[in-house]
């Protein structure tokens, strides 16, 4: 059937969407970001704009279906909840970077391509350009976790249905454009087993 059983007008270009439960969350250009309450889902519940100054690389619902993450082009990740009565546990954080001397502030800056949730813990990891990938509590604001930089950006993220696997694609991302884009670049999908002391939220003190 090429006939859609619904339709979203949206204020521009979409870059991400993300569903979770009944929310659905989508992200577009001009750093729009909507999100639809699928019990009536052909119309938007909410916009607002990004809480990052940059523009949106991707969005990501949490497990819970209450919120999402935002990660920026400029090495960013803003925590947002739907309703505003939660609105005073929204954050967001720097992440993504290097330091270095090519910038004004001696920083490299890195997108923020991946954001995925574990679905039994509600942790989550992000990955970037810079081929590096941390898993993180929101809840606590901490970092549980970094990795070792793969040999070139990291495209995509994924958690296993049962939480035990994480799988990240290794390929180059055009944050360069096409001057980036070399002969032999890595691409490639690689498989982490995970240790419940890498992904689950630590105890509160």
């Amino acid at each position: 059937n090429t006939t859609p059983i619904g339709t979203v007008t949206l204020p521009e270009r979409c870059y991400s969407l993300d569903v979770q439960g009944q929310l659905l969350v989508c992200a577009t250009a001009e750093r729009h970001i909507v999100t639809i309450n699928l019990n009536n889902p052909t119309n938007i519940y909410k916009k607002i704009d990004s809480p990052l100054k940059w523009q949106t690389r991707v969005v990501a619902c949490f497990p819970a279906g209450d919120g999402y993450a935002v990660g920026s082009i400029e090495g960013r990740v803003a925590i947002q909840y739907v309703e505003d009565k939660d609105a005073v546990n929204n954050f967001s954080f720097k992440c993504h970077r290097k330091e270095g001397t090519t910038t004004k502030d001696g920083t490299n800056v890195f997108a923020v391509n991946s954001i995925t949730f574990h679905q039994q813990h509600g942790t989550f990891s992000t990955a970037g350009s810079d081929g590096v990938m941390y898993f993180w509590d929101k809840d606590s604001k901490t970092r549980l976790k970094t990795f070792d930089a793969a040999p070139g950006p990291i495209a995509a993220t994924a958690f296993n249905r049962t939480g035990t696997i994480f799988a990240y694609a290794v390929s180059y991302d055009w944050s360069k454009g096409h001057s980036g884009m070399t002969a032999g670049h890595v691409n490639k999908v690689m498989l982490h087993a995970l240790k419940d002391e890498e992904i689950k939220k630590k105890p509160k003190k």
